[in-house]
């Protein structure tokens, strides 16, 4: 789960709750990040009607160990 803030605390309070769902949080950095945030959901949404065919999918983000 991406989410971007200029505040560390709402950030962590945020990123504990991500995390109680299953899920990873992913800090993207200052709250002007969102604009890009935003972005990528339109890019699923584009992906599931034009390039996969159906919303079967998902990004993932993977890291070098």
């Amino acid at each position: 789960m991406l989410i971007a803030g200029d505040d560390a605390q709402p950030k962590a309070t945020v990123s504990t709750f991500i995390t109680s769902l299953g899920l990873r949080p992913l800090d993207t950095g200052p709250l002007e990040m969102a604009r890009w945030l935003e972005g990528t959901g339109l890019v699923m949404m584009g992906l599931g009607r034009h390039g996969a065919g159906n919303f079967d999918f998902s990004l993932g983000v993977t890291t070098s160990a």
